[in-house]
């Protein structure tokens, strides 16, 4: 189910919790500990809200959620391998 997510998660754009759940057919508290777990193994990493005021080279620019009580996390490289598995 961890690929699932990530690959769903390679797909781009922006995500909340309660669709992703939805897709995955979990609930938010297990999908939490699902991302929690894809940050430990190192496939997600959050992304810093301190931002590098460059947003024409942000990947996300177009979508941020900055300042909003979200939580915005990146695949890795590591993730993005695994997604296309």
């Amino acid at each position: 189910m961890l690929e699932k997510l990530l690959q769903i998660l390679a797909t781009g754009g922006t995500h909340n919790l309660k669709h992703l759940a939805q897709q995955l057919d979990v609930s938010e508290a297990l999908l939490q500990s699902m991302i929690e777990e894809l940050v430990r193994l190192g496939y997600l990493q959050p992304l810093n809200a301190k931002c590098r005021a460059d947003c024409k080279a942000c990947p996300i620019a177009s979508d941020c959620a900055l300042g909003a009580a979200n939580h915005i996390w990146v695949l890795t490289e590591a993730g993005k391998k695994v997604a296309q598995c």
